[in-house]
């Protein structure tokens, strides 16, 4: 069977079985991925195999990090192409969340036991999927090298494992690697790559414009978006927060009186205590009283159509913001959209605005200055400032 049948035998299964557009659409853009992946490969006919490998190729190519929705929804559509691919009927019924596991027997009980620890010590699902990965990877390279106890993993085979990984992820390996080595307590390892230091790169993320900003505004003030939409995309704008904390928002965190918005980071554990302002403060408000669903959650943001449950993950965020955006005409181009987009535009406006950098740092709930210092590339009249004149430079060259 070819890959060509099998996907598009899966998006006419999805239409049938009654999905929405936007599931549809989701599904299209998987099915495209996957043909891309297996045209770089050279794959034409399927088979499990090439379909283990892209459920498997979780890791960001713009960030080199573990991506939690490429880890979801690769594998979930894996397993339901798996199903036709076996039986000829697409079972949409086994849409279980899948675990990625090593193979070798003695490596599963070794990465079942780190599991067991990173939820002992962590309560960040995304924390605790980072470092998990981590385990899995380090796992597969000692799998090929026919070793399956971790008391004879060396030093040199840590370099080596370093060395074969793309660079763009070295920094994140390293991480996970230092983590790893502290549950295994060897602290000859630790030694070993305490030096290495992998370079950072860091993206300048395209912004906002402020035309484009004043669309967003019009859209809103029209009542062109739901008030829950508008509530959201403010709140985004206005103080970036992450969407992982916004769908865990609850009316309780909210103080009206001393106008406040104080919740627990979900990435990194931080206390994060935000000033209610007169935006956001007003279409919250009027997104409660006039919009809400009447229902007993203390949930704050709530899916506008029955069953009114809480949103379910950063993907309704995207949606979200995606909407509006469309709505005010915004064209997407290279930029990213979603939660993530509106956090860098409000750290970069305040840099904009003057706001000390341990201001922004404090609203974003990052851990120190240096964290933030990625949004001062976004200020280009700033940066310009600190350009050097050349007037004295010799124009003669020493060989």
């Amino acid at each position: 069977m070819t890959i060509e049948t099998i996907c598009d035998a899966c998006i006419r299964a999805v239409k049938d079985a009654g999905y929405n557009e936007s599931t549809i659409f989701n599904y299209k853009g998987v099915v495209r991925r996957f043909k891309k992946f297996c045209v770089e490969r050279g794959a034409i006919e399927y088979s499990c195999d090439i379909g283990k490998q892209y459920a498997e190729a979780v890791i960001s190519k713009k960030t080199g990090k573990f991506s939690k929705n490429r880890f979801h929804t690769q594998g979930r559509f894996v397993r339901l192409i798996d199903s036709y691919f076996n039986t000829g009927i697409f079972d949409f019924s086994m849409f279980k969340r899948g675990k990625i596991s090593p193979d070798n027997p003695h490596h599963k009980t070794i990465y079942e036991n780190y599991q067991k620890y990173l939820h002992s010590i962590y309560d960040n699902e995304n924390t605790i999927h980072f470092y998990e990965y981590g385990m899995y990877c380090i796992l597969q390279f000692l799998d090929n090298l026919d070793i399956y106890d971790l008391c004879d993993l060396q030093s040199h085979m840590v370099i080596r494992y370093i060395k074969e990984t793309k660079q763009s992820r070295q920094r994140e390996v390293l991480c996970e690697l230092r983590g790893i080595f502290r549950y295994l307590e060897r602290k000859d390892l630790l030694s070993a790559i305490a030096g290495i230091h992998a370079p950072r790169i860091k993206r300048i993320i395209p912004i906002l414009s402020d035309e484009e900003n004043q669309k967003i505004e019009s859209v809103i003030a029209d009542g062109s978006v739901t008030l829950r939409d508008a509530a959201i995309v403010i709140t985004g704008l206005s103080c970036g927060i992450r969407a992982c904390d916004l769908i865990n928002l609850k009316l309780t965190d909210i103080d009206w009186n001393n106008e406040t918005i104080t919740f627990k980071q979900s990435k990194t554990g931080n206390l994060v205590c935000l000033p209610l302002t007169a935006s956001i403060g007003n279409a919250i408000a009027k997104y409660i009283v006039e919009e809400r669903p009447d229902v007993e959650s203390d949930s704050l943001f709530l899916r506008t159509l029955a069953p009114f449950t809480p949103l379910a993950d950063h993907a309704s965020c995207h949606a979200i913001v995606s909407r509006v955006f469309n709505k005010a005409g915004i064209k997407k181009g290279s930029r990213i959209y979603g939660m993530h987009m509106l956090r860098h535009n409000a750290a970069s406006t305040m840099v904009k605005n003057e706001v000390p950098i341990e201001t922004i740092t404090a609203i974003l709930g990052h851990s120190g200055p240096d964290t933030t210092d990625i949004y001062i590339t976004t200020d280009e009249k700033r940066l310009k400032e600190c350009v050097l004149p050349m007037e004295n430079i010799s124009k003669e060259v020493n060989p």
